[in-house]
């Protein structure tokens, strides 16, 4: 789990609070919005994995923000999009019919009961992102609970 760590003047807050409790909700809303946009988009130009359609970059990654909780996660919508972020062991793959077609040698064809499949390396973008992310959620983060605290 990632943390976010914030410094701030524990009076200053409670104060804030307590004189617009609705202010500083709506200041946390907006902050964890952009921190899970900003996780979202590093997310997905930097990465590791060999895009071919662009699905992984355009739909792979979904956010949903509540309040003071935001997720981001492998959208449903990309199914492979797990592979791509925890990796594989390298596998068999069998056919469900008697034969499976195999390239070889980039241009002639033959036909195999079983193909032996690498696996996929891991590559947690997500995880990256979020780490690479964090710094500047938490400067923005504390700089707009000063302003609210210093506005009130």
């Amino acid at each position: 789990k990632m943390k976010l760590k914030l410094d701030c003047d524990l009076e200053k807050l409670v104060k804030a609070f307590e004189a617009a409790p609705e202010k500083v909700r709506q200041m946390v809303r907006v902050q964890m919005k952009m921190a899970a946009r900003d996780i979202k988009e590093h997310a997905a130009t930097h990465h590791r994995y060999k895009t071919r359609s662009g699905n992984m970059e355009r739909s792979g990654v979904e956010t949903a923000v509540e309040d003071s909780r935001a997720e981001i996660f492998l959208s449903p919508a990309v199914p492979y999009g797990v592979f791509l972020h925890e990796g594989t062991k390298e596998h068999n793959i069998v056919p469900r019919s008697k034969q499976a077609l195999r390239w070889v040698n980039g241009n002639e064809f033959i036909f195999a009961k079983k193909v032996r499949h690498p696996g996929i390396k891991a590559d947690p973008f997500l995880y990256s992102a979020a780490e690479k992310e964090l710094p500047k959620i938490e400067k923005r983060f504390q700089i707009a609970l000063d302003n609210l605290a210093e506005g009130l």
